[in-house]
C-alpha cells in the first residue's frame, strides 16, 4: 500500500487474518487470491492445521509453501535431488507429501541411531560393572578344623581385614581359642595320671597296760580313724 493512501477494507481484512492465523481454521469460503496473500505468513504448524480443517484442495496455493518448508528443513541439496528424481521418473509429487515422507524417513534414522547408542551404552555399562571389585561378606571355609569341630582361628587370621574393629575381633577370637586349647590340654593331662594314695608318715597312738596276777596286757590304739586295734600279750612274770 502506498504511503499516505488510506487502507481499503479488503486490506484491513487481510491484515486482521494474518494477525490471527493461530485461530484460523477452515478457509473453504475464502477466495484463492486472498489465500495467496494470507497463507504465506503461516508457520509450518499453522499451515498444517489450516489444511487439515479445510475440505477444499489447497495445493495450488500451498505447494510452493511446502517446497519452501522442505528446503528450510532438509537443505537445498535434498530439494534439488528430489526435483531431479521426479524429472528422471517423469512424475510429479506434491511437496507436502515429499515433506511428510522425508520427515518419516528422518525419524526412522534417528530411532535407529538412538537404539544403537542405547545398546552401546548398556554394553559399556555392563563391562564396567563386571570390572568392579565385589566385596564378599562370607568367610570361606578353612581346610584345617579345630579339635572341637569348628573352623580354627587360622581362618580368621588368613582373612585380610582392613577395618580396625574386625582386626580387634579377630585378635579376641584368637586369644580365646588359645586359652580354650590350653585348658583342655591341662584337663587331659590331669585325667591321664594314676591316682596316688598318701598315708601319713607319723600317726599318734595311745597305749594302755593291764596288770593281772599271772600276766601283763598292753593295748595300743592309734588316734587316726579306721585303724586296727593291736594287742600285745606279755609273758607272765615269775
Amino acid at each position: 500500500m502506498e504511503p499516505g493512501r488510506k487502507p481499503r477494507l479488503l486490506d484491513l481484512c487481510i491484515r486482521s487474518a494474518v494477525d490471527n492465523l493461530r485461530t484460523l481454521n477452515s478457509v473453504d469460503i475464502v477466495a484463492e487470491e486472498l489465500l495467496k496473500r494470507i497463507l504465506p505468513h503461516c508457520t509450518l504448524e499453522q499451515l498444517t492445521h489450516i489444511e487439515s480443517c479445510t475440505h477444499a484442495d489447497l495445493t495450488d496455493v500451498t505447494d510452493v509453501l511446502w517446497k519452501r518448508f522442505f528446503q528450510r528443513e532438509f537443505g537445498e541439496d535434498n530439494m534439488n535431488l528430489a526435483i531431479k528424481r521426479m524429472k528422471e521418473n517423469g512424475v510429479r509429487y506434491k511437496w507436502k507429501k515429499l515433506f511428510e515422507a522425508r520427515t518419516e524417513k528422518q525419524k526412522q534414522v534417528e530411532a535407529r541411531m538412538s537404539a544403537g547408542l542405547k545398546n552401546k551404552y548398556q554394553a559399556a555399562n555392563a563391562a564396567k560393572q563386571s570390572k568392579q571389585i565385589k566385596v564378599c561378606t562370607k568367610i570361606p571355609p578353612n581346610s584345617k578344623r579345630s579339635f572341637w569341630g569348628g573352623s580354627g582361628s587360622s581362618s580368621l587370621s588368613n582373612s585380610s581385614y582392613k577395618s580396625p574393629i574386625l582386626k580387634k575381633a579377630r585378635m579376641e577370637v584368637d586369644s580365646r581359642a588359645k586359652m580354650q586349647a590350653a585348658i583342655q590340654r591341662n584337663t587331659f593331662a590331669r585325667s591321664s595320671q594314676p591316682a596316688r594314695l598318701t598315708f601319713p608318715s607319723e600317726q599318734t597312738s595311745r597305749t594302755t597296760t593291764i596288770h593281772r596276777p599271772n600276766s601283763t596286757i598292753t593295748i595300743t590304739k592309734p588316734t587316726g580313724p579306721n585303724r586296727p586295734i593291736q594287742k600285745q600279750n606279755t609273758r607272765p612274770k615269775f
